[in-house]
């Protein structure tokens, strides 16, 4: 329930609603499974990882029939597990978009046949522009950074002006970071992002604060962090570093301050990193 869209679109939304939420510590497949057919849950909601285990599994017949909404978020969903929900239990994913700073969700899905790949179209108050970066509007399309005015827009990040007006403009326009594309029919593709972010099953990871914590080990002498792609959780952290370190040992200086999402599952000793001649390292030359 830490994360907006479980808190808002899922918890709050259900009550509110006078449903019934069933709730499970800890993701399991073949728990979540049988969850769904004991209680005939008919809203099915995860994050891609979760969909993709589900889509992989050996699923007795019946036990996905009470499900009549499917939904999918914080990340993209995989194309692949879109194709084999709906090919083989006839389940459609539907898409969602938004963010912590927009109180849950921008664009939807819901209500409008879902594109392999799409999270949909703004819900109703939303005001959604691609833009390049001085403002001028991208055509239909061309991809441009997601620009968004609503009232569920934040006011700002706790006691941070600084970060608050890099992203938020005087009259309400939020620049989210991230970069979409939108069709001939009105729907949002999202395509990049602008910021440094690496999702991790659903959870945001900082570079910069993984790059603290390697800084910290004596034998590490700079550190760059990116994200990677990976099958199980959309991204994975991987740490370019420099000095003379031992890896195993270096892992398992990480581990004891960072909670697990955040750790480097690989590691690149390097000579040197990509620094800028201002002095800004250069993540999207070591991004793989």
């Amino acid at each position: 329930m830490s994360h907006i869209f479980g808190l808002n679109a899922i918890l709050l939304a259900t009550l509110r609603a006078g449903g019934r939420l069933i709730l499970d510590r800890r993701f399991d497949v073949e728990r979540s499974l049988r969850l769904v057919r004991d209680h005939r849950i008919s809203i099915l909601a995860g994050a891609p990882p979760m969909w993709r285990f589900w889509s992989l599994a050996e699923i007795a017949p019946g036990t996905l029939d009470s499900v009549r909404i499917a939904l999918s978020g914080a990340a993209a969903l995989p194309a692949s597990v879109f194709d084999r929900m709906r090919s083989e239990h006839d389940i459609t994913i539907e898409e969602g978009y938004g963010m912590t700073e927009t109180a849950s969700v921008l664009t939807s899905c819901r209500g409008l046949e879902a594109k392999q790949g799409s999270v949909g179209k703004p819900f109703p108050g939303i005001e959604l522009v691609l833009a390049d970066s001085d403002g001028t509007p991208a055509e239909v399309g061309d991809s441009g950074e997601i620009v968004v005015r609503g009232p569920g827009i934040f006011s700002g990040y706790y006691e941070d002006p600084e970060t608050t007006s890099a992203v938020l403009t005087e009259d309400g326009w939020l620049w989210t970071g991230d970069i979409g594309v939108i069709d001939d029919d009105g729907y949002l593709f999202l395509i990049d992002r602008s910021k440094d972010i690496i999702i991790v099953s659903g959870f945001n990871v900082y570079p910069a604060e993984v790059e603290s914590v390697l800084a910290q080990h004596p034998d590490v002498h700079g550190a760059v962090v990116v994200g990677a792609d990976d099958e199980m959780t959309g991204e994975t952290v991987v740490a370019h570093v420099t000095g003379t370190p031992d890896v195993d040992d270096l892992d398992a200086f990480v581990r004891e301050r960072l909670i697990s999402y955040k750790c480097p599952t690989a590691f690149h000793l390097v000579d040197e990193l990509p620094i800028a001649p201002t002095g800004k390292l250069i993540r999207r030359e070591l991004r793989r």
